[in-house]
Order: C-alpha cells, then sequence, then structure tokens
C-alpha cells in the first residue's frame, strides 16, 4: 500500500471498547492513521478522548456535522479519507449519509440502522454515493472461514442439507442495565436499539455467518424471540427454524443470557459427503467430518498473534483482532483500487439491509406465531 489513508472517527468515547478495536485494528499495519474525530455529542468528552489519543485539538470535533462539514474543508493531502462509525446502531443513518454526500468512504459496525426501513434508505445513500461503504461483521475476516467457504463453493461437502449456528453470551443474565451498566443501558431500550435486542446484536452476527460460509439464502423462517430475565423491556433470548432457498434445513440460536458463557459462537455445515465443524473457541482449526466418523483437521497459518496488541477482548482469541484487521485491509484495498472491478470490501451494504430484514422477519414471526417469508 502506497499511501497511508487517514482516519476519522464518529463515537468511540471514553470507556468505549469497540472504539478501541477500531481504531487499533485500522491502524495497526501502518496502512492508516486516526487524524480527527467526533467521539461524544459532549465536547468535554470528546476533546477528553482526543486528547488522550494525541490528535490535534483543533481536529477534535463536539458533533459530527462539525466534524464532517469543517473535515471536507481540508484540502485533499490534509481532510480524512474515510469516517468509522462507532455508535450505537440508532445513531447510524444521519452521520454515514452526510459522510457519503460529502464524498468520503465509510465503514459502519452493525446492526445497520434503527429498523428495516432505515436500512432500505441507507442503500439508496450508499448506491448514490461516490465513496465506499464497508461494514465490520467481524467473523467474515478470519481467514479459515474464507477456507471454508472455498471448501464448500469446490462440492467437497456435496449437496448441503443442514445448517446450524448457535451464539451464546452470558452477559446479560443478570438485569445490569437497572444498575446503570453503559452498554446493557442502550442495548436493551428499544428507542435507541430499535425492535430487536439480541436477536439484533448478536443474532445479525450469526446469519451473516451462516449465509456468508455457506453460500445459501434462508428463504422463510419461524422465530421464537423472547425476553426471559425478568424486568427487561426487548429480546434476549432466540431460536429461529430455517428453511433455505436450496431446501436445505437450519437452526440459528442467538442469545445472551446462557449465564457463564462469554464468546460461545459455533457453525455446523453438513452435506451430502461430507460435515463442517468451526467454533469460535478454536478460530484457526475447522474440522470435516465424513461419513465413516473419519475427521480431518484443517489448521490456518500458525504465526506470532499480536502478544504485545493493546487490545484486551474478554472472550476473544488474539485472532479476533486479527480478523478485524483484515476487515479494514480489505476497505482500504477497495478505497486504493477504485479502478479496479474487483471488490475487496467483506461485507457491505446488501450484507446489512439483508441483516435487519432478518431481525424484522424473526420478530413477526414470533409476534404471529408462524413461518414467515424472507
Amino acid at each position: 500500500m502506497s499511501k497511508t489513508l487517514k482516519m476519522g472517527m464518529i463515537g468511540g468515547g471514553p470507556g468505549s471498547m469497540i472504539g478501541d478495536i477500531h481504531r487499533i485494528t485500522a491502524t495497526a499495519s501502518g496502512n492508516a492513521e486516526l487524524v480527527c474525530g467526533a467521539f461524544s455529542s459532549s465536547k468535554e468528552k470528546s476533546l477528553e478522548k482526543g486528547k488522550e489519543l494525541g490528535l490535534d485539538e483543533s481536529r477534535i470535533y463536539g458533533s459530527y456535522t462539525e466534524m464532517i462539514e469543517k473535515e471536507a474543508q481540508f484540502d485533499e493531502d490534509q481532510k480524512m479519507d474515510f469516517v468509522a462509525i462507532v455508535t450505537p446502531n440508532y445513531l447510524h443513518f444521519e452521520p454515514v449519509k452526510l459522510a457519503l454526500e460529502a464524498g468520503f468512504h465509510v465503514i459502519c459496525d452493525k446492526p445497520l440502522a434503527f429498523d428495516y426501513a432505515e436500512a432500505l434508505e441507507f442503500q439508496k445513500a450508499v448506491r448514490n454515493a461516490k465513496g465506499h461503504f464497508a461494514m465490520t461483521y467481524t467473523y467474515r475476516g478470519y481467514p479459515l472461514l474464507e477456507k471454508a467457504k472455498e471448501i464448500i463453493d469446490s462440492g467437497h461437502l456435496g449437496r448441503i442439507r443442514k445448517v446450524k449456528v448457535d451464539y451464546s453470551q452470558g452477559w446479560l443474565s443478570q438485569l445490569i442495565e437497572a444498575e446503570g451498566h453503559k452498554q446493557a443501558s442502550w442495548r436493551t431500550d428499544p428507542e435507541k436499539s430499535g425492535k430487536g435486542g439480541t436477536i439484533a446484536d448478536i443474532g445479525t452476527h450469526a446469519f451473516n455467518l451462516l449465509e456468508s460460509v455457506s453460500g445459501l439464502k434462508v428463504k422463510s423462517l419461524m422465530a421464537d424471540v423472547s425476553i426471559l430475565v425478568e424486568g427487561r423491556k426487548i429480546d434476549d433470548d432466540s431460536n429461529v427454524l430455517l428453511e433455505m432457498e436450496s431446501g436445505a434445513k437450519g437452526y440459528l440460536s442467538a442469545s445472551q443470557i446462557c449465564t457463564g458463557e462469554d464468546q460461545d459462537l459455533s457453525l455446523h455445515i453438513y452435506g451430502s459427503k461430507a460435515g463442517m465443524v468451526w467454533n469460535h473457541n478454536e478460530p484457526n482449526l475447522l474440522t470435516i467430518k465424513y461419513p465413516d466418523f473419519r475427521e480431518e483437521s484443517i489448521k490456518g497459518l500458525d504465526h506470532e498473534m499480536w502478544e504485545s496488541s493493546e487490545v484486551n477482548i474478554p472472550g476473544h482469541s488474539p485472532y479476533f483482532t486479527e480478523a478485524f484487521q483484515r476487515i479494514y485491509e480489505g476497505f482500504f484495498d477497495t478505497i486504493l483500487n477504485e479502478n479496479s472491478k474487483k471488490e475487496f470490501v467483506k461485507a457491505g451494504i446488501e450484507d446489512g439491509v439483508r441483516g435487519m430484514l432478518f431481525i424484522e422477519k424473526a420478530i413477526q414471526s414470533s409476534d404471529e406465531k408462524k413461518w414467515v417469508s424472507m
């Protein structure tokens, strides 16, 4: 990469783990540097974070509107090239729209939007924009999951008959939002998270992982989206039966009330010739299972992971940090190869819109207690 891209950030203020993850993984290779930010709606908190990061005070902003407007006025060799949106999902649309309209590239956290209707407006804005748009569906960055997709596409598993994905966490097994827990407070508030709680927060990760690796699309679903912790306003557990367009059957479970679980994510894909299992607890290992019960282990490249990294993410191996970096590197390659027909972005607007459709359809199915079409 010949150019160091200049990065801006919206959100990620004091105490934000996800903001630090974005910043560190984006800049780790030296292909990008953080030059500006509107880290909080509070000017004081934004200044606190920006100064902590050593930014020029003149490029630490009190709002995203101020940041986008002023950055657009800089000369090409000074202004930011792209902006990372690391705010809660109800605060995604306006800054993304403004940034794209101003000609900046944008990378955004998931879920995409507040609801499906807003996601469709997102889609229009991205399609009309000159800049590129990417999403951080982080698990798409694992090299071994890309290998898994290659194996499936080659026909090695045969015709896919059944797919399963399970994402279990336990951090919401207690009513911690009542105690003022910052992350729980907005994620369990329907006015901020939208209709979906757990089904949106991690269910969309599970859904995207299932479709992207298997190559199959969900045709219809039957969901049970529930609130299992008394006093909670929004879902914290979901179980979804799936029918794929190919005729294959599937199952998706996403829960944040599995007491004692940290980040238990697994993917199972079963074909007529072989099965495949991947687990986030061992992300550098892929297991192929055969009809005679023989197993084949496929390992990723063993190399030193960032032992000295300042990122410490509970429940995640160092490979998670690498996966996040690979999401960014694909985004950078797309920006720097604008004349190429090849798309390096691992997840884009279509993934985000489909994720929002999944949330809406799962909740509709649960409310109506019936199968619904995607």
